[in-house]
C-alpha cells in the first residue's frame, strides 16, 4: 500500500545526506516508517525521477535528484 509519509521520510533523509546506501537509508527510518515501508517505494520514487538508484559494489546507492529536492521543497516540476 502506498504511504506518502514513508515517501516523505525517505526524501527528507536523502535531502540531508544527498546519497546513501539503501541499507543505511532504511536503517534511518523510524520504527513506524520501517513497518510501513514496502520494497517498491524506492522504485516508485525512481520512476518519478525523484531519486536515482545505482549499484555500487553489492549494494544499491540512492541519490536524490534535483527534481526530488524541488518536490521536497514543494515546487514539483522544476
Amino acid at each position: 500500500m502506498y504511504d506518502p509519509a514513508v515517501q516523505r521520510a525517505l526524501m527528507t533523509k536523502l535531502a540531508r545526506w544527498r546519497s546513501l546506501p539503501q541499507g543505511d537509508l532504511l536503517d534511518m527510518l523510524s520504527a513506524i516508517d520501517r513497518l510501513r515501508y514496502r520494497p517498491d517505494a524506492l522504485r516508485d520514487l525512481e520512476a518519478d525521477h525523484l531519486v536515482a538508484i545505482v549499484m555500487r559494489g553489492d549494494e544499491p546507492v540512492v541519490t536524490i535528484t534535483e527534481a526530488g529536492l524541488a518536490w521536497l521543497a514543494g515546487k514539483p516540476g522544476q
